[in-house]
């Protein structure tokens, strides 16, 4: 079960990064109908995914889940602090 922990965190920390660069890209979105902002819910989502990977890490049976494992945590941990320090600075300006 841990090694599917660790397999999926590892996708799903892809395709947050690749979902925070569609967001960041596109122009002013209408926020009513998800009654969030999307960077905040991609924190939310980021984090989610980085307390999976740590569970994750415990099915570290040869390098390629090494390599996974601590690629999908140095990902999410780097994509949730910026995330944080955007959604701080915005929300100081606004």
């Amino acid at each position: 079960m841990n090694k599917q922990f660790n397999f999926w965190s590892f996708i799903f920390s892809t395709i947050w990064i690749l979902l925070f660069f569609i967001v960041s890209s596109t122009g002013p979105i209408n926020y009513t109908i998800l009654g969030i902002q999307p960077f905040v819910l991609l924190l939310y989502a980021t984090l989610l995914t980085f307390v999976i990977g740590l569970i994750g890490m415990s099915a570290m049976e040869d390098w390629k889940g090494m390599a996974r494992s601590f690629s999908t945590v140095i990902m999410t941990l780097g994509l949730s602090a910026f995330l944080a320090i955007i959604i701080f600075f915005g929300n100081l300006f606004s």
